[in-house]
């Protein structure tokens, strides 16, 4: 006999396996609350520290992404504390790029 044996076991779940079958609703395929202009809400992000360093061994990165257009923005860090001086440089630059301000900001706190 070639492959895998054949394995016999009885027709019962375990508790692990019933917690993930369980039914659950899914997710909207489209939000009830999508920002409608440019800079209504950004969501802001900054990541743990990589391993591995980036571009001049900087740590971190920040993220931005405009909920409106979904356009994402990527700043790369060599400290976690330089994070608002990089989003005033964003605020400038988003701004008088677009015509709009930003309204507000949504964060996981980190």
């Amino acid at each position: 006999m070639k492959g895998l044996p054949s394995i016999i076991h009885p027709n019962k779940l375990c508790e692990g396996c019933l917690v993930g079958i369980q039914f659950c609703k899914s997710f909207l395929k489209k939000s009830t609350s999508r920002a409608n202009q440019p800079l209504q809400e950004i969501y802001v992000d900054v990541c743990d520290p990589i391993k591995q360093c980036l571009f001049g061994k900087k740590l971190y990165f920040l993220l931005f992404i405009d909920d409106y257009n979904r356009k994402t923005w990527v700043y790369f860090l060599k400290e976690k504390s330089n994070v608002f001086s990089y989003f005033k440089k964003f605020k400038v630059l988003v701004e008088k790029n677009s015509g709009y301000s930003i309204k507000s900001l949504r964060t996981d706190i980190g």
